[in-house]
């Protein structure tokens, strides 16, 4: 049977702090984002401070060990015992508005527990995953990997592994839209997945956001060794994806011998987004013609219920650059907080 959402965190936390270390928050130094680490640069036996780990809970040990590697031949090994959690992690200034994380995991069949690899809070007070997988050794020989975001929804089922060999998770936290989405291996198998935000409150220290990133041996009652190895651990901060866009440029047939001064593009967005917060000083044709700073509304045009943007291109400049017959306009740009739009039309070039 497994364990309730809430046993586990309550778990975790009790058993963060019955294992508390004497660190101090604020001395390890923040990694910068993107990271990768194959631990081929340290020697085996030696703990990758040089790489920026850093240790939360001591558990038995922990160091680079050439028995087992994902890529190409030594990989990081985390040893607990039970009621003695080992953690290690790197710090972060802060965690950003699309954090996106993976590594590849090896549990021993034997000793192997349960994992759980995420974005972490680190303060005196205050100590826990947030947004993270769970990976546990359900016989020896099966495991199961789940993903906890949002703390008043049950945990998202990701899949099972075979205990014993290397296994991937990665996850894209998006705290923008509240949503991630989560890989298994190269299988792209949840997406929306809502997201624990970054901010707690706390008593003592008052506001807190996710400062780590963090892989835990986690403790369990009884007896026994936990042994895990950990590979090609990645970090970044991939860009946000880009919106499509319905484009609908006006006239659909450009007539270079007309004298007309404008093109008309009539701009839609899906139904999460919203056309007044298109940055329209962003927008471009074929790449490089801007839109003219006015007249710049927000309609219906089409009369379809959907609000468009329409903005004005000088019509010379699009003529310019386009050869006669059917040919595509594309246009790009971005929303004000970054975000990527782009679409495009079909028209007829005359000559």
């Amino acid at each position: 049977m497994r364990a309730s959402r809430a046993t586990l965190r309550v778990a975790l936390v009790v058993g963060l702090s019955a294992a508390w270390l004497a660190w101090s928050v604020g001395v390890a130094l923040p990694v910068t984002v993107p990271l990768h680490d194959d631990f081929e640069n340290v020697a085996t036996g030696w703990y990758p401070t040089a790489n920026g780990w850093h240790t939360w809970l001591s558990g038995v040990t922990a160091y680079v060990s050439n028995q087992v590697s994902h890529s190409p031949t030594r990989a990081f090994r985390l040893h607990s015992r039970a009621y003695s959690s080992r953690c290690d992690y790197l710090s972060l200034d802060a965690v950003p508005d699309r954090f996106g994380y993976q590594l590849s995991l090896y549990m021993d069949p034997v000793s192997g527990r349960a994992v759980r690899v995420g974005t972490a809070y680190l303060s005196r007070s205050y100590s826990a995953f947030d947004n993270y997988f769970t990976i546990s050794n359900m016989d020896g020989r099966v495991g199961t990997i789940e993903f906890s975001g949002a703390r008043d929804l049950p945990p998202v089922w990701v899949g099972e592994f075979l205990v014993g060999q290397w296994v991937t998770v990665g996850a894209v936290l998006d705290f923008h839209t509240g949503m991630a989405d989560l890989w298994l291996g190269d299988e792209l198998i949840a997406t929306s997945v809502p997201l624990e935000p970054r901010r707690v409150a706390d008593p003592i220290t008052g506001a807190l956001t996710p400062n780590a990133f963090a892989v835990a041996e986690a403790n369990w009652p009884g007896n026994g060794w936990g042994v895990i190895y950990i590979d090609d651990v990645d970090l970044s901060e991939p860009p946000p994806p880009t919106i499509p866009a319905v484009v609908d440029v006006q006239p659909d047939t450009l007539n270079r011998k007309s004298q007309g001064r404008w093109v008309t593009c009539y701009i839609e967005l899906p139904p999460d987004y919203s056309v007044a917060d298109i940055d329209v000083t962003s927008l471009r044709l074929n790449g490089t013609l801007p839109p003219a700073p006015k007249p710049v509304t927000i309609g219906d045009y089409d009369g379809d219920g959907v609000a468009d943007l329409m903005v004005k291109f000088d019509r010379s400049g699009l003529s310019a650059m386009l050869a006669p017959g059917e040919q595509t306009v594309e246009l790009m740009g971005c929303l004000t907080d970054g975000t990527s739009i782009e679409g495009s039309d079909q028209i007829r070039v005359l000559h």
